[in-house]
């Protein structure tokens, strides 16, 4: 590894190998650090009433139970991993499991911390990690998409199930019909992509879409978006995914449904309850969707109180539902964000290695030589 710019005797500059830290990249995760301590010092200050009244509240908890939350929670999060990664050798990319670990904690962290908008800004901070280990734009954005696809399918198909298991039909004929809502659109995308006529009438209509702002923006001119947006259909054509793997993708996103699911009835065990397991179920569907809304941060204030009245409401005494509340979010929201805030101050950018092994050209060498 060169230790600086070299230069040699005809005055050229020895390339840096990529990745390498910069002037700026060196004091930017000191910096990182010492903000996120001072963060979490602030937070501890203000939040101290509510830190000691958690651990009160804790205080008689089955520590057995609870540690086996914390491991379930951990696993649904390796499953996240794991079918990011095998949509991306599907597509021929690359996909390190070190690498998607710190994507898909940091994307957490970002998702939970950010109201409204941290769902979008997670997938803009995943979309540049999986493009850094060297994927292409196209395999990047369909693989987010399946993932994103599959997520809520499966959520759906787990409140559906058990909805239909406790008697409510309501509940199993909304889950399907957001199903239903996910899946329409990309099966539409998928035939547009299989379709050189409707990839052509997708161009047409683009161009014409965007060519009153080419005044303003030149990258919209009809010229220039046309075999932008061609280019793009093509290359999401070409991924394929066969049907071993497209289950086991969905497989994958109901695994980290229910280990989540699972991870809320051991909260209900490590305080000393006991509850039907459908109930449980339930519960954890209404405190899933309240937090899609990300009214909150995390949905603080938010989860809390839908996931209490949904335990009460499926029988836990008061006393009970909201100690398991604690326990559970505990595990599932303030464990995560801070391993995924560590990932994101720790965890160094992904270069992709056959950039760091590709011959590099020598400065002393003459063309034609």
């Amino acid at each position: 590894m060169t230790s600086g710019p070299d230069t040699g005797a005809a005055g050229s500059t020895a390339p840096v190998v990529p990745g390498r830290p910069g002037g700026v990249a060196r004091w930017r995760r000191p910096v990182s650090i010492g903000l996120l301590a001072v963060g979490t010092l602030v937070c501890v200050v203000v939040f101290w009433q509510s830190v000691v009244g958690w651990f009160a509240t804790l205080a008689g908890v089955e520590w057995r139970w609870a540690l086996l939350a914390v491991a379930v929670q951990l696993v649904s999060m390796q499953a996240l991993v794991a079918q990011q990664r095998l949509l991306l050798r599907a597509g021929g990319g690359f996909g390190p499991h070190g690498s998607l670990t710190v994507t898909v904690y940091g994307g957490n962290a970002i998702a939970v911390g950010l109201p409204l908008a941290g769902s979008a800004a997670s997938v803009a901070y995943s979309f540049r990690r999986l493009r850094d280990l060297g994927n292409s734009t196209a395999l990047v954005s369909w693989t987010l998409a399946v993932s994103g696809v599959c997520s809520t399918v499966s959520l759906a198909a787990v409140v559906a199930i058990s909805s239909a298991a406790t008697g409510s039909t309501v509940g199993a004929a909304i889950a399907s019909l957001a199903s239903v809502a996910v899946v329409v659109p990309v099966l539409v995308l998928l035939a547009v992509t299989r379709s050189t006529e409707a990839k052509h009438l997708v161009v047409r209509l683009a161009q014409h879409l965007l060519k009153p702002f080419a005044r303003w923006w030149r990258a919209l001119r009809p010229s220039v978006v046309g075999p932008a947006v061609d280019d793009v259909l093509t290359s999401l054509g070409s991924i394929r995914i066969g049907a071993a793997k497209a289950t086991g993708a969905a497989a994958y996103a109901l695994a980290n449904w229910v280990l989540d699911a699972l991870c809320l009835g051991l909260a209900v065990l490590a305080v000393g309850a006991s509850l039907p397991w459908p109930g449980v179920v339930l519960a954890w569907a209404a405190g899933a969707l309240v937090s899609s809304t990300r009214l909150t941060p995390g949905g603080i204030g938010v989860v809390e109180a839908a996931l209490a009245s949904a335990l009460v409401a499926a029988g836990l005494p008061a006393s009970q539902a909201v100690p398991a509340v604690v326990v559970y979010r505990f595990v599932s929201l303030w464990l995560l964000a801070a391993i995924g805030a560590l990932c994101l101050v720790l965890a160094p950018r992904p270069v992709h290695p056959p950039e760091l092994d590709a011959p590099q050209p020598d400065p002393q060498r003459r063309p034609g030589s």
